[in-house]
């Protein structure tokens, strides 16, 4: 037997009639970053490595699919994440030191293996960034912009994770460690296990004093009095992690204001996702979803890889996640123009033009395979062309011309 029909592990193919809903909700997706003054921009789905990954640590790079250009001998790969990409076409070919750049975008993506079990290798990637602010406000625009897409897609119960990665690079740069410990310690604090903090401990030259301290960041996470907690285990470390803990606590009460129907929670421990990420880190669920809608964050390092240091800032999602949910509407039904109706082609755009589908029944074609597709049909009634109720069982009922 062929295996031919076999799909790729972590893959999936769209059928109809999903493929039109999830086509819409895009659709939609798109207009609402474009009337927030977004410009829409397309990435190549391909690009040697070094653009794929440019600025960004090796997780990016270990899920990126690679093979060799038969063309320049250079390596090449299909992205992971479009965001480096999106990071390069801006300091390449726009403006970013001169004034605010707002870009988004859609695309597939591809992983050379799912992230964790359960998750698909394949994604529907949109987004948006903002590069040239390095103020509040930006990440504030793109959090809220965040906010707004989610509920485009009719995600119920939204709630936001927040954190601060300069907070923690700070605590990291007081603790001075090594580059093999610091990277022990962020996957601790990724994983916020405690048991392997103290294992930690035991086989290698983390102080107490360290472990205590990295211990209180893993405790710092829960609803916004969590700010109160933090303020008093981590004030009077050094002058700047005290205007970490400031910055971090504004945006967090702004953010609760402004979003009163949101739930948020704080997490110091967060550190972004491919860890390039360098301020405030978000990420945002809903109810009857169990991961992440979206995700991003402050990366004000990415742009310095392709040699443009600029500030940025900026958050993406899958499309693919509201696949089964009630961000999609049913089928839409057309209406059926039966093989003898000889229906006037302006009559027909004339529909058309108003959004209905039109479905033309072949001569092969019976009235009943019809009805899945069909709520109505136009028919030819005193003269005059109308549109009435599909009744796929009444065959003879309608004189057509």
């Amino acid at each position: 037997m062929s295996d031919s029909w076999i799909q790729l592990d972590g893959v999936e193919q769209i059928l109809p009639y999903e493929g039109w809903n999830l086509e819409q909700l895009r659709r939609r997706l798109l207009d609402r970053l474009h009337q927030n003054g977004y410009e829409f921009v397309i990435p190549p789905l391909a690009d040697f490595v070094e653009s794929l990954s440019g600025g960004t640590d090796n997780g990016l790079d270990v899920l990126t699919v690679k093979t060799p250009d038969y063309v320049s001998g250079r390596l090449f790969g299909i992205r992971a994440d479009m965001t480096p990409q999106i990071a390069r076409m801006a300091a390449h070919h726009l403006p970013v030191n001169d004034t605010i750049v707002r870009l988004c975008y859609f695309g597939p993506t591809l992983l050379a293996r799912a992230p964790y079990p359960g998750y698909s290798r394949e994604l529907l990637q949109y987004g948006a960034e903002l590069f040239g602010s390095s103020s509040p406000e930006s990440d504030r625009e793109i959090i809220r912009l965040m906010i707004e897409c989610l509920t485009v897609a009719r995600v119920q119960s939204l709630s936001i994770s927040l954190g601060h990665v300069g907070i923690v690079q700070e605590m990291f740069k007081i603790m001075n460690f090594e580059e093999s410990l610091e990277h022990s310690v962020q996957n601790i604090l990724q994983s916020k296990s405690k048991p392997d903090l103290n294992e930690l401990a035991l086989h290698s030259e983390l102080s107490s004093d360290q472990r205590d301290l990295v211990s209180d960041i893993i405790t710092l996470n829960g609803d916004i009095d969590t700010v109160d907690k933090a303020r008093k285990k981590l004030s009077g470390i050094s002058v700047t992690l005290d205007s970490l803990l400031r910055e971090f606590e504004q945006m967090v009460s702004q953010l609760s204001c402004e979003n009163e129907s949101i739930t948020f929670h704080l997490d110091y421990a967060q550190i972004g996702g491919y860890r390039y990420h360098t301020g405030i880190v978000f990420s945002a669920y809903g109810a009857g979803y169990g991961r992440a809608l979206a995700k991003g964050g402050r990366y004000d390092s990415v742009l310095s890889a392709y040699g443009t240091p600029c500030p940025a800032t900026g958050f993406s999602g899958d499309l693919n996640l509201f696949r089964r949910s009630n961000s999609v509407d049913g089928p839409q039904k057309g209406i059926l123009i039966g093989a003898d109706a000889k229906v006037p082609s302006e009559k027909i755009q004339a529909l058309i033009d108003v959004g209905n589908r039109i479905i033309r029944q072949l001569p092969d074609q019976t009235r009943g395979s019809l009805r899945a597709i069909c709520d109505r049909e136009i028919i030819s009634q005193s003269g005059k062309w109308k549109v009435v109720p599909f009744n796929a069982e009444d065959e003879c009922k309608w004189l057509r011309h």
